[in-house]
């Protein structure tokens, strides 16, 4: 694989053998908001107070905000990209053209969106990325969107995109031994929830997971809202009231999810909130890699999922980015730390185990 270490951002090891952190360039230790994040942050607080109270937005409207319009084209191999459909389900292929008669391992990819938004264009750059990297295959995924597809089907698709790839592997070049899942926010969901329908189901096809910031709990269990948006346990050494206001303000997504993608049902179903998992489930989980950045809204819950999986016998892994927030994968060309939160998902693939 053509990821060199030399390439990547340095790397903290931690007191958790299993746990890395990327520390903001120029600093050190933990609690330093990097500088582009501050800019956002700083902005999204100006354009809040300023704006008027208006009714509820609309699903179009959320739409419309998700992404990131600064991100770049940073390929640097030529790549064959292809529009196609698996049993009616909408997916885009990337793979370098040099080696497209290969057979590859494959990288299926979810995007992020609250399970109401988001897209192949979406995640379009990311997904270049990933494929330019490495011989690899990627097949990004465009599950059914709330509310006009709620819970289940966005599970059902991802699922089905997994077993199509298996049984097609020979005619899409896929090396069946080697089907790997990723995604981000909401797709990080759907990482853990295949991953886990994958074993529950004992078909084993998955080989290795990331998981980029997921959301791993949408319901109601008062203690376990305390703790995973505990505003107390975020520390940063400046602008911390900066933090805190982005995360709370972030909150108001979940409404969002559970008018329009649960729609009533069982919100503690694993399957929506992975992290209520049983454990002799849970520890049968593929190779997994969990990303966050040190002020993502999601990192508490998912910090939580990760140390629940380690504790019942997971090979699971975290990688921490300090200074970041929500979303900084959508930003490949524009943020160090998109490109080498995707080289490092690579590398954790395609590495020995």
């Amino acid at each position: 694989m053509n990821v060199k270490t030399d390439q990547l951002m340095k790397t903290v090891n931690t007191n958790d053998t299993r746990m890395r952190v990327k520390p903001v360039p120029g600093k050190g230790e933990s609690g330093h908001i990097d500088p582009r994040t501050l800019e956002e942050l700083s902005m999204a607080a100006e354009e809040s107070s300023s704006e008027e109270k208006t009714s509820e937005p609309t699903v179009e409207m959320m739409r419309a905000g998700i992404g990131w319009s600064n991100a770049k084209d940073i390929t640097t191999n030529e790549l064959m990209v292809e529009d196609t459909e698996f049993a009616g389900i909408p997916v885009r292929t990337y793979v370098k053209k040099a080696i497209a008669n290969d057979v590859l391992p494959a990288i299926i990819f979810y995007h992020g969106g609250g399970f109401f938004g988001g897209s192949l264009d979406h995640v379009d750059l990311p997904c270049r990325r990933l494929a330019d990297l490495a011989e690899v295959r990627v097949f990004s995924v465009e599950y059914g969107l709330a509310p006009e597809h709620p819970y289940p089907e966005a599970v059902i698709n991802a699922h089905q995109s997994v077993v199509y790839i298996h049984h097609h592997h020979k005619e899409l070049k896929v090396n069946a031994n080697h089907i790997n899942v990723m995604g981000d926010s909401a797709g990080g969901n759907l990482t853990y929830v295949v991953s886990l329908l994958d074993r529950l189901y004992g078909t084993n096809y998955i080989n290795h997971a990331v998981s980029i910031y997921p959301v791993v709990y949408q319901g109601e269990n008062e203690a376990l809202l305390n703790r995973f948006y505990d505003l107390s346990a975020i520390h940063a050494h400046e602008h911390e009231d900066l933090v805190h206001e982005h995360i709370k303000g972030f909150m108001h997504f979940f409404y969002f999810i559970d008018k329009w993608y649960i729609q009533g049902t069982d919100a503690e179903s694993w399957m929506i909130s992975p992290y209520n998992v049983k454990e002799d489930l849970l520890k049968n989980m593929p190779r997994t890699l969990y990303i966050a950045g040190e002020y993502d809204a999601l990192r508490l819950q998912g910090d939580a999922f990760y140390e629940k999986a380690k504790q019942a016998g997971a090979d699971v892994y975290c990688l921490r980015y300090n200074g970041m927030i929500h979303g900084f994968m959508d930003k490949v060309g524009d943020y160090v730390q998109a490109d080498d939160c995707l080289k490092e998902s690579v590398k954790f693939i395609l590495e020995a185990e």
